[in-house]
């Protein structure tokens, strides 16, 4: 499939390695707001990526998937009415940038052996292997729960923007959109849950001292 988009891919391509950066890097629990709006930023450049090979429609939902996925994730956990603060520059920030230059190195590196058995623009494969290998360092460098499931929904989107050019069906896509809503429903589920138990459990024990 050799799909020319010289503009939109170079755009593309740059939000969605700048939106795994940014959430890599930040590791300021207070300040979520970036990670969130970085995931976000992921789907607007994948919209680019799309633009000539898909309809306006399948675009939009897209896009709509991922704000959603994003807001459901971080409703109970961003503060955005907070005042914006930039984040200290910290040896652990500067160490996960170096990383992420690495493999960013690595990944270009591959890719074109890669796209001899994955037959899809260089540009789009870039970025799916860019996210899934960020996820996956996402998930191994935090033990944060939001985090995770930041890096799990990163992991995910990567898959989904490889199969959903290699298996052309709106019902594949519909179902692989369900699964993207039904990470970032858990994960808020997940997050919200054991507050939920810290209070029971206090509740309780003051019952038996009552």
């Amino acid at each position: 499939m050799n799909i020319q988009l010289p503009i939109t891919s170079v755009l593309g391509v740059g939000m969605i390695s700048f939106g795994s950066l940014v959430i890599l890097v930040n590791q300021d629990v207070e300040e979520r707001r970036y990670s969130v709006l970085a995931y976000i930023l992921h789907y607007i450049g994948a919209v680019l990526l799309l633009v000539r090979i898909f309809s306006p429609q399948i675009l939009f939902i897209l896009f709509i998937t991922g704000f959603a996925g994003g807001l459901i994730l971080g409703t109970e956990h961003v503060n955005w009415q907070a005042p914006i603060r930039m984040p200290d520059i910290t040896p652990g920030l500067l160490f996960r940038a170096v990383f992420s230059l690495v493999l960013w190195v690595m990944i270009l590196s591959i890719e074109p052996r890669i796209a001899v058995w994955i037959p899809i623009p260089d540009s789009i494969l870039f970025s799916s292997l860019w996210m899934i290998v960020m996820g996956i360092a996402i998930i191994g460098l935090n033990d944060d729960h939001f985090m995770m499931f930041l890096g799990l929904l990163l992991v995910f989107f990567g898959f989904e923007l490889v199969y959903i050019l290699l298996e052309d069906s709106s019902l594949v896509f519909g179902f692989l959109t369900a699964i993207n809503l039904l990470i970032a429903l858990s994960g808020a589920y997940v997050l919200i849950r054991p507050e939920k138990d810290i209070d029971a459990s206090q509740d309780s024990d003051m019952e038996r001292f009552e």
